[in-house]
């Protein structure tokens, strides 16, 4: 892969995910990957979509993931919900290996 990944995590309003995703960014730079998250909130995915390798959403807003499972499957863009124990514990690392097991899966 020629350019990093990219990640989308989707919250409500991009606040709690901002935070979630500094530990992911950090965590892939411990390890070398090179992946690059960015939070938003849901009314700024349809504009993000076409940038993104991966979306997770995180466990408050599991009620649009019909909707934005819709989206990202016309893309071919994997989804998933954040783990939520690694959303409660703001647990980058382990979060970062969901995402890699989800590219994986879909690649």
């Amino acid at each position: 892969m020629s350019h990093s990944i990219r990640l989308l995590v989707i919250c409500s309003w991009g606040a709690t995910s901002g935070v979630l995703c500094q530990k992911i960014n950090k965590a892939a730079q411990e390890k070398g990957i090179p992946l690059v998250a960015e939070a938003i909130g849901t009314s700024e995915y349809p504009s993000k979509l076409p940038l993104c390798d991966a979306i997770l959403l995180e466990p408050q807003i599991g009620h649009h993931k019909r909707e934005l499972q819709k989206a990202a499957d016309a893309q071919a863009i994997p989804l998933d919900m954040v783990d939520p124990v690694a959303f409660a514990t703001m647990n980058g690392e382990k979060v970062l290996e969901q995402v890699l097991a989800l590219i994986q899966r879909s690649s």
